[in-house]
């Protein structure tokens, strides 16, 4: 009997200890693990990608119009000298090649950001254009204050800037339109 009373003490110990265990100091079944949060790539460089584009787009605008102003300006001495007897000077060829890739480098500026093409068309394009043609006399009489950095600097722009400026702003304007404006969406 001894030996049964021994069982039952020991298995009310049991019983007793398990029941002093406190519930938080029970082991729980482990929880799922959280799923990991969702990273939002950012635009990659944001403000200054429409920054360089301006910037870019600017500065390529005013090259063509030196290198329009040098070609054609000398274009107009070859014509007067020679009355186009002879092919154009290759300086007046090479300048005008370079107006031209001038312009395609403002225009490609709209694949970083169509804020570029779009301040030089309106600012180097528009305004001028409108310039030109509400007050020509002054526009010339203007030119005439820029620096020269070879002989009648922008004299050979005044007499194409009538033309000139309204293209440029149509083409920086097209463009813009045809930039991109917001990057792609970025997928999963």
């Amino acid at each position: 009997m001894d030996h049964d009373t021994d069982t039952t003490t020991d298995t009310s110990t049991d019983t007793a200890t398990q029941q002093q265990i406190h519930p938080l100091d029970e082991e729980r079944a482990p929880e799922p693990a959280p799923a990991p949060p969702v990273v939002r790539r950012g635009r990659g460089l944001g403000v200054n990608r429409h920054l360089g584009s301006v910037v870019l787009s600017c500065l390529a605008v005013l090259g063509a119009y030196g290198a329009l102003d040098y070609g054609f300006y000398r274009a107009n001495i070859a014509a007067r000298v020679n009355f186009l007897d002879e092919p154009l000077p290759d300086r007046t060829m090479i300048s005008l090649g370079v107006a031209g890739l001038c312009l395609l480098i403002a225009a490609g500026a709209g694949r970083i950001s169509g804020l570029g093409p779009l301040v030089a068309a309106l600012i180097l394009g528009a305004a001028p254009s409108a310039w030109v043609f509400l007050d020509f006399g002054s526009f010339v009489h203007r030119l005439d204050d820029v620096p020269e950095a070879w002989d009648n600097t922008t004299f050979g722009l005044s007499y194409i800037s009538f033309g000139v400026f309204p293209a440029v702003a149509g083409l920086l304007l097209g463009a813009a339109i045809a930039g991109r404006w917001r990057r792609p969406p970025v997928s999963s």
